[in-house]
């Protein structure tokens, strides 16, 4: 018996793929039938779910509530956390369709305290992820930021101090958008070697000593950010805004073109070799910078202090260098500091 409804389950799964949904539907009735003949209430349970997804997709939302209750209370009965986790999910999902908001959020509430209660990280993330949806379409802000807050004390607790590999991969399970909620977060030292962070907003973020080597951050909001001892190797940052982070003894020995580093702080820093062309320095500290066999072709150094660089080697063609101040530069030719005082430099 066990078998003819294991079959006729899997039977329904590949009709309900290939949307036969009535056929679906057929399938697993009859598969639910044999589960309770055979007194099998985790299968059962199995049955009910799918019954209730097949009902939603024939627009039946309120059939579907009725059989995610019953593998509710199965679940419930029989000590399946897993699933009562996701009969609750389900219940909140179809109360949304029917505008219920109160009761899906009332749902995830108990979601959220048995994923607590099995100390389950990314389930936790996952259903204050979609309280936070709710909250934010119903206006709460309050609520939808304390769902946010607690959703970055789970990856604070359970991500940062790892350094796991996944660290992008692991905080999208926990709901989090790397696109927008990276901003002024604390994630020190973190992994996030080939991250995909284009057009991310991390401004205020605090990636201090992160590994960053290899990851995509074109055009991505970097204001104010402390990327102090980071490593950018081979880091795409074109177009990127990083005007007054901090760069201190970063590895930036990258592709930079029409990046804004204005008011940027980057002593020490390494740019050896970096591509720069068109990028914003003004008003930039690069005492101690190494820019040794840097492309500066048309870059805007206008008021930049540049003090103690190494600047062998670099190509300063065509850059803006009104007021900036070069200072124990040994690297730089006697013809070439004229050339650079004729242009507006001050060259001690």
């Amino acid at each position: 018996m066990s078998k003819d409804a294991d079959r006729l389950l899997k039977q329904g799964i590949s009709q309900y793929q290939a949307e036969d949904f009535d056929a679906a539907q057929q399938s697993w009735q009859a598969a639910l039938a044999l589960y309770q003949a055979a007194g099998n209430y985790k299968r059962s349970g199995a049955a009910l779910g799918n019954l209730g997804a097949v009902c939603e997709a024939l627009d039946d939302v309120s059939g579907a509530i009725a059989y995610y209750l019953q593998h509710l209370e199965i679940a419930r009965a029989i000590a399946d956390p897993q699933g009562e986790g996701n009969a609750l999910e389900n219940l909140a999902n179809a109360s949304l369709k029917l505008d219920r908001s109160e009761s899906a959020i009332a749902y995830l509430q108990e979601r959220l305290a048995l994923a607590q209660s099995l100390n389950d990280p990314f389930a936790q993330g996952k259903t204050l992820a979609s309280l936070r949806s709710i909250y934010g379409f119903l206006g709460d802000r309050e609520q939808a930021q304390r769902c946010f807050e607690q959703q970055w004390e789970i990856a604070i607790a359970f991500l940062v101090p790892t350094r796991t590999t996944n660290f992008l991969e692991n905080a999208q399970q926990l709901g989090l958008n790397p696109l927008e909620d990276f901003a002024g977060a604390d994630l020190e030292g973190v992994n996030l070697h080939y991250a995909d962070l284009s057009f991310a907003n991390l401004q205020q973020t605090n990636l201090a000593g992160a590994d960053l080597t290899l990851a995509d951050l074109n055009h991505a909001q970097l204001q104010k950010a402390n990327l102090s001892g980071a490593s950018l190797s081979n880091a795409n940052l074109r177009d990127a805004d990083l005007s007054s982070a901090n760069l201190n003894h970063a590895d930036l020995r990258t592709i930079l073109p029409r990046a804004n580093l204005s008011q940027a702080c980057l002593v020490g820093a390494n740019l050896c070799s970096a591509y720069l062309q068109r990028v914003n320095l003004t008003q930039a500290n690069l005492t101690n910078t190494n820019l040794a066999g840097a492309d500066l072709t048309d870059a805007n150094l206008s008021e930049a202090q540049l003090i103690g660089t190494q600047l062998k080697g670099v190509t300063l063609s065509g850059a803006k260098v009104e007021n900036t101040r070069f200072q124990d530069n040994p690297d730089l030719s006697e013809a070439t500091k004229q050339e650079l005082i004729a242009r507006g430099a001050i060259v001690e």
